[in-house]
């Protein structure tokens, strides 16, 4: 379990997190979404121990966290086999364990090579191996997939799905709205380092995906309209759901007030 209690983060006379609330039990997923500067890394950060809180606390009763950034911090100078062996000593992880990542993420061709030889995708899998070995009972993701080849990409999506089922509770940070819907189970959204919306993936949908674009026969350009009314469009030819991404973008924006929910473009 994880607990994070109205968690702020400030950084002189700005704050960068502001009165963040969730709780995460095991077997959970947390997808966590915004725009550039939203707070995202800071939040990960002070999760992983590398920043203090200026607010709110943090309470978790596992002893081990594992944190995989968007870039892998890796050792330039050894071998891929060298990287693994140095910080699985760190940890004093068996062999067994080591090739059972090694072989699961297709690291074996590889492990003579180091890490400027590697391809982004065969490093970042270099980095999940790592932070995997110990077996952690949270582990922080901050983009792993962001410019990914296929293959990797497909690897660690299935590797995060079978954390998932082992109770493991990850905190993931991604844009991809195909990632949240498959293996998320909660979705928190920042905007200005505080929280948009907070609830399971479904609650999500629920509330944002009565707008869709629909493309109109002789219009030049998609037009943005509530769901319900698709039925009173006659010269309809293409429909369109509005992803989260859209909602990040800042070129459409979904309020609710007073019991009703109206659009914002730019």
């Amino acid at each position: 379990m994880i607990e994070v209690k109205n968690l702020g983060k400030r950084f002189k006379n700005f704050w960068a997190l502001q009165d963040i609330s969730f709780k995460l039990e095991k077997g959970e997923i947390l997808g966590i979404v915004g725009k550039n500067g939203c707070g995202k890394s800071t939040l990960l950060n002070l999760i992983a121990g590398i920043l203090k809180p200026s607010s709110g606390e943090i309470i978790s009763n596992s002893s081990l966290i594992s944190y995989i950034p968007e870039k892998p911090i890796l050792i330039p100078e050894i071998s891929l086999k060298d990287n693994i062996k140095y910080f699985a000593n760190l940890r004093k992880i068996s062999q067994k364990r080591i090739l059972e990542e090694i072989d699961y993420f297709g690291l074996k061709p590889h492990l003579r090579k180091k890490p400027k030889e590697l391809s982004k995708g065969l490093q970042q899998r270099l980095s999940m191996v790592i932070a995997l070995l110990p077996d952690p009972e949270i582990i922080l993701m901050d983009e792993p997939t962001s410019g990914l080849d296929i293959e990797s990409k497909k690897l660690i999506i299935e590797r995060i799905e079978k954390l998932k089922k082992s109770n493991k509770i990850v905190l993931y940070v991604t844009h991809e709205d195909e990632e949240i819907e498959k293996i998320c189970s909660k979705v928190l959204i920042l905007e200005g380092g505080k929280t948009l919306f907070l609830g399971t993936v479904k609650e999500f949908w629920e509330k944002y995906e009565r707008f869709v674009y629909v493309v109109l026969q002789g219009a030049s350009s998609p037009v943005l309209v509530k769901i319900d009314k698709l039925k009173e469009l006659d010269n309809l030819i293409h429909v369109r759901s509005i992803g989260i991404r859209e909602f990040l973008t800042g070129g459409v924006k979904i309020e609710t007030g007073g019991g009703k929910s109206f659009i914002k473009t730019n």
